[in-house]
């Protein structure tokens, strides 16, 4: 019987016709994917100022121009240190100009506002984002010693720390170093190192000697003997450092000082230093120095003020020969108390009749008796600084970036904008007080701060009363280190940015990015930011929702 195919073809004919359907939608899917523009560049891809070249439309031109360095650097700040993606932003031109006769306490700028405009928000990864400072305005400061000036080859330094800490933030403290041992240029100013790493390895000892070498630091470098501790290893140093010294004068480089150091020990103002230590430089004479940063390194025994060094001890190439022969550093005595500089004073002072004579920096006992603080914001030019990363989380490498375009006097100089309230700390701090702001005169501002006494009262004689075997130097006398000083008077709120970054521009601009964080005021070890519990009058500022941002841009 005949049976019929008709339904079969027309299944075959509807799959065909399906298959071609899909194929169709298929390639329409393709094209129109193949359209879709570029994605826009992430944020991530900036760094320094190079950037890639902005999207372009469907016609091949170029719609977003370059950014500014000014927009370069804020996104370079906001993908190095995790700040907030949305700011508050302000930038400031200054114009160095050298025509102050003396560095003051504190600098008043005279007819001009810090902050002629309000802050502008902005997104950093917005790609329209322009940002600018508006045209420089000169400030005058007076000329000092720059870095590259300085010949430091009359001292020879001993440290003694660990790879660790050495190689802790990328070498965070190498570079540091650098900042006052070489010219700031890469190239050694002449001073020389002797550095021992406790409980290290013979390829440890060469990638740290490497590494000194690369920042232009005159160094030599040996292990530690594992045994000892901390004090054991830096009267070791002592002998080393007088061995090293005579195998340097057989080199024609002799050296005038031997100085031990803590490793986060800070010169911010070596050629200053310098001038301080050439009243003691008698080739044969026996000269014992210590330089004290702040109150910290100081203490009081039985009402007697003292100070061991400050973790920065200075001895003449005399006196290194004669500690070296001393039966109290002769020991294998491997538990100490006290630190370094505390057991080299018991043993310097048991077995000679030489007296330790103090270069003070920021602080001196007789600051107490005026209620003085002494922080980093107190005006005063420091000779050194000590433990500053640990007491103060201060970045002085970067800090002291500005020195090389301003010279040592400007770094941590006051400057007062007394027109908008303003208070600047170069290289630490931003301070705005929109409740008003105004200095006076030490001896004019004492009040009820329990100072102003006269120099025959027991509050100050109590102050006042150091050591046997110290010796101040007479240029360090409390009243006259008052002389011109200021402090800063306030009440109300005060707001506060401090340092975050520095560079220094090709040009040989340095730029420098001041934050103030997000959330509630973070408290610094400095004085300044700590306010007394039942302190009514004084307040800091308030929680933010974002990071706010101060970018001062210093021109040459």
């Amino acid at each position: 019987m005949f049976r019929s195919i008709a339904p079969y073809g027309r299944a075959r004919t509807l799959q065909i016709l399906a298959s071609f359907l899909v194929f169709c939608i298929l390639l329409s899917t393709l094209r129109l994917y193949s359209r879709q523009p570029p994605p826009v560049p992430s944020i991530y891809e900036y760094t320094d100022g190079k950037t890639r070249g902005g999207r372009q439309n469907e016609t091949g031109s170029n719609n977003v121009p370059p950014p500014s360095d000014e927009t370069a650097y804020l996104r370079y700040l906001v993908r190095e240190h995790g700040l907030t993606n949305e700011v508050p932003w302000l930038a400031r031109r200054f114009k160095v100009q050298f025509n102050a006769k003396s560095r003051k306490s504190m600098t008043e700028v005279p007819n001009l506002r810090f902050a002629p405009r309000e802050f502008r928000r902005v997104r950093a990864d917005d790609e329209r984002l322009d940002l600018s400072a508006e045209k420089p305005v000169p400030i005058a400061l007076t000329r000092s010693v720059m870095p590259d000036q300085v010949d430091a080859s009359g001292l020879l330094f001993g440290i003694s720390t660990s790879y660790d800490r050495l190689t802790y933030g990328n070498s965070s403290l190498i570079r540091d170093w650098a900042r006052w041992l070489t010219d700031g240029k890469g190239a050694s100013n002449g001073a020389s190192l002797v550095l021992t790493l406790h409980r290290t390895t013979s390829a440890e000892v060469d990638y740290v000697t490497s590494k000194l070498q690369e920042a232009g630091i005159d160094a030599a470098v040996f292990p530690a003997e594992n045994t000892q501790d901390s004090s054991g290893r830096y009267l070791d140093l002592v002998g080393l450092l007088a061995r090293r010294n005579t195998e340097l004068s057989n080199d024609g480089r002799e050296k005038k000082f031997l100085a031990l150091l803590d490793d986060d020990v800070f010169f911010p103002s070596l050629g200053t230093l310098l001038s301080r230590l050439s009243k003691f430089n008698n080739a044969k004479q026996k000269t014992y120095l210590g330089l004290p940063s702040e109150r910290a390194d100081w203490t009081i025994e039985n009402n007697v003020t003292l100070s061991y060094g400050g973790g920065a001890v200075f001895l003449t190439p005399p006196m290194a020969d004669t500690v070296s022969q001393l039966p109290c550093l002769n020991t294998t005595e491997t538990t100490r108390t006290g630190q370094w500089d505390e057991t080299l004073y018991n043993c310097i002072t048991a077995h000679t009749e030489e007296k330790l004579h103090i270069i003070p920096s920021l602080y001196i006992p007789g600051d107490d008796a005026y209620g003085l603080r002494t922080g980093y914001e107190s005006g005063v030019p420091p000779l050194a600084l000590h433990h500053y990363k640990h007491r103060h989380r201060f970045d002085a490498g970067k800090a002291h970036a500005v020195a090389s375009l301003c010279g040592e006097a400007c770094f941590l100089q006051r400057f007062f904008f007394r027109d908008d309230g303003w208070v600047l700390v170069n290289g630490h701090s931003i301070a705005q007080y929109p409740d008003g702001v105004g200095v006076a005169p030490v001896s004019k501002s004492l009040g009820k701060s329990g100072a102003g006494v006269s120099k025959d009262t027991p509050q100050r004689k109590a102050h006042l009363k150091m050591g046997d075997r110290l010796v101040l130097d007479k240029d360090d006398d409390v009243d006259r280190r008052l002389d011109g000083r200021v402090v800063v008077s306030w009440a109300g709120t005060k707001r506060t940015w401090r340092l975050l970054d520095s560079r220094i521009g090709a040009a040989g601009e340095v730029w420098q990015a001041y934050v103030k964080r997000k959330g509630s005021p973070v408290t610094y070890g400095d004085e300044d930011d700590r306010l007394p519990e039942d302190d009514t009058v004084h307040t800091q500022d308030g929680p933010s929702d974002v990071d706010s941002v101060i970018v001062l841009i210093w021109e040459p």
